[in-house]
């Protein structure tokens, strides 16, 4: 039986171009857009209150912003909450800020070197190679994760996950510095992607691999896992970055991986034609479990694909009882998932902005001011 599902908070135009990506954290939800701002937005609002009077924005680089991830913890010996978030522009820069939660601001003139100090990791391993320079500044990034520490596992460790348009793994271990609310790089990681990675058998059946969407995991079995533009998932220790197995599916490429909270399954979008499906797998044997496809035999409703465009968002609740699914089709479906039985589904559509003249003054093919 479909659910129903009660919008609380809505608001049109949040950003002046496309939204790329939106992170929601127990404070507030995060959105990064093309525009080049990084917003936050107050997450409980009381009656009344209006989205707009309640965000804080940073402009950060008209090359605009797309992946972003953010890490969230209260400091032991201030007892303030910090939100320290991350991002990608599409020039293939990072960028990281810090977000003072109590007086809902960013903090200002904090670069790369204040916030990730890697003089502790030279120190340690004597090895300048991996110096700031190289390992920050000679890279072009594409995709961002904050993995936080989780001691119930026995990690101590906080780490960041980075990928480059070549293809490249990186990942470092942080440890946060209370006197100074900065974090010191006490390991680094990195593996380079190739063909034979993915398991090409000769090279003239060989596309250059992409990693296209990245998630991770410290419970359980500690994996990380990459999708990619050749059809492939990757699934990696955490750790050694040593490879457990290769997933390769019949479309390409894949949109989203997502690994669900008890760390046992994997959610995999990828492209069939025009449309988008999910697969599930189980994570530690690579076993494939099922689809999630629309049943419904109806004359209105004959679709057996996930979505009828791209799916570019996956997610698990909490409980990994349901699995929320988006797409280019302006389609939200919120599926059962274990029995893939889809039990909710809102249409959003683009034209939602609570003021029409902001529409009309557009020039429908443009989308330029003054267009009408």
């Amino acid at each position: 039986m479909s659910k129903n599902f009660i919008p609380t908070v809505h608001k049109g135009k949040a950003h002046e171009a496309d939204i790329f990506n939106v992170q929601y954290s127990k404070f507030a939800t995060i959105t990064t857009s093309g525009d080049g701002y990084l917003k936050v937005w107050k997450n409980y609002l009381n009656e009344g209150d209006l989205p707009e009077d309640n965000v804080q924005s940073k402009f950060l680089t008209k090359a605009g912003l797309h992946h972003t991830s953010f890490l969230e913890f209260k400091d032991l010996e201030t007892k303030k909450s910090v939100l320290f978030i991350g991002t990608v522009s599409f020039t293939g820069e990072l960028f990281i800020e810090k977000y003072d939660v109590e007086k809902n601001e960013f903090e200002n003139d904090l670069d790369l070197k204040k916030i990730l100090n890697f003089d502790t990791m030279m120190e340690s391993q004597e090895d300048q190679s991996k110096s700031y320079h190289n390992i920050i500044e000679k890279n072009t990034f594409y995709l961002i994760k904050f993995l936080p520490m989780n001691l119930n596992n026995k990690i101590p460790m906080d780490k960041l996950l980075l990928t480059t348009v070549d293809s490249k793994v990186i990942v470092l271990d942080l440890m946060y510095q209370s006197e100074t609310s900065t974090f010191d790089v006490t390991k680094v990681e990195t593996l380079q992607i190739t063909e034979k990675s993915l398991g090409f058998k000769t090279l003239q059946q060989s596309e250059t691999p992409f990693i296209t969407c990245m998630d991770a995991s410290n419970k359980l079995s500690n994996v990380l896992t990459l999708g990619f533009n050749t059809s492939h998932v990757l699934i990696l220790n955490l750790f050694t970055l040593t490879q457990l197995f290769n997933i390769s599916l019949i479309s390409k490429p894949v949109r989203c991986v997502r690994i669900s909270h008890n760390a046992t399954l994997l959610a995999i979008s990828h492209d069939l034609g025009i449309n988008g499906c999910v697969s599930l797998y189980d994570i530690e044997t690579g076993d494939f479990i099922g689809d999630y496809t629309n049943n419904s035999h109806t004359a209105k409703d004959t679709n057996t694909f996930t979505h009828t465009a791209s799916c570019l968002a996956i997610d698990f609740n909490e409980t990994d009882e349901f699995i929320a699914t988006a797409g280019l089709d302006g389609v939200v479906n919120v599926w059962e998932t274990i029995t893939r039985e889809r039990v909710g589904r809102i249409k959003v559509a683009c034209s939602d902005i609570e003021n029409n003249q902001d529409i009309m003054d557009k020039d429908p093919v443009t989308l330029e001011a003054g267009g009408i």
